[in-house]
């Protein structure tokens, strides 16, 4: 499915990399929380500006066209709280692009302590004054799989595991 939303930038949720979803553009300002560096280096390649982000105090306020996030939210104690720092990262109608595990799909609530349910993860959203979400929920059944879409995070995880896909614009 893809939207035309108020930007008239097409809004479609791709299977595959996070990257595919993210379709950056020439000179556009992208934040990535938690620094994966594939993403990072692919989205650079594209044409646009890159700032690999790994703490609140990073983050600028209106600067950044896309917020990307590779289930990278999940490694931080206080995971909640980076939905509305990405709210305040974007100019208007920029988008928050972000792929969030299902607690059950990750493996360590050690290694992840920030997990939610679906409902949750759209919830936080909302909360953080989203006002377009738009999701997916995708699923791989091995390791591979999982690599290839850039989860390196589920490698050990028991499958099939479930992964949501977020684009949710400010």
């Amino acid at each position: 499915m893809t939207i035309i939303e108020k930007t008239n930038k097409p809004l479609k949720i791709e299977q595959g990399n996070l990257f595919a979803t993210i379709h950056p553009q020439q000179g556009e300002r992208v934040m990535v929380i938690g620094g994966s560096d594939i993403l990072t280096a692919r989205c650079s390649d594209a044409g646009a500006s890159v700032w690999p982000v790994i703490s609140f105090n990073q983050v600028q306020q209106d600067e950044f066209d896309t917020v990307a996030a590779p289930l990278s939210i999940h490694s931080y104690a206080d995971g909640a709280q980076w939905a509305s720092k990405a709210y305040d990262a974007l100019k208007k109608d920029g988008r928050f692009v972000a792929d969030f595990a299902e607690a059950e799909s990750l493996p360590s609530a050690v290694d992840f302590p920030y997990a939610e349910s679906l409902a949750g993860y759209w919830e936080r959203l909302k909360a953080a004054g989203f006002s377009t979400i738009l999701f997916q929920q995708l699923s791989v059944t091995s390791a591979k799989e999982a690599v290839l879409n850039g989860w390196t995070e589920l490698v050990s995880s028991k499958y099939p595991v479930k992964v949501n896909r977020f684009i949710a614009v400010k």
